[in-house]
């Protein structure tokens, strides 16, 4: 049985330059396995993910809603 050449043709998709990442690249298609994956000989070679709600600091006021409500009568 003759196996296809997928590596070659990976690598003949080309490279995803990433200018947020100090413009590093990055391969568009990257042959892996499950194996390779889950016992750490492989890994996806892609840039961070950020999370931009992760980022966002806390409010640590109170509320202020009684400060409206008058209870005089």
């Amino acid at each position: 049985m003759k196996v296809p050449p997928f590596p070659t043709e990976a690598a003949d998709a080309g490279r995803y330059s990433s200018k947020l990442w100090h413009d590093k690249d990055y391969p568009k298609i990257q042959i892996l396995t499950v194996e390779g994956l889950l016992d750490g000989t492989e890994r996806i070679d892609a840039p961070p993910q950020l999370n931009p709600f992760a980022m966002a600091a806390r409010e640590q006021r109170q509320p202020e809603q009684g400060r409206f409500l008058s209870l005089e009568y």
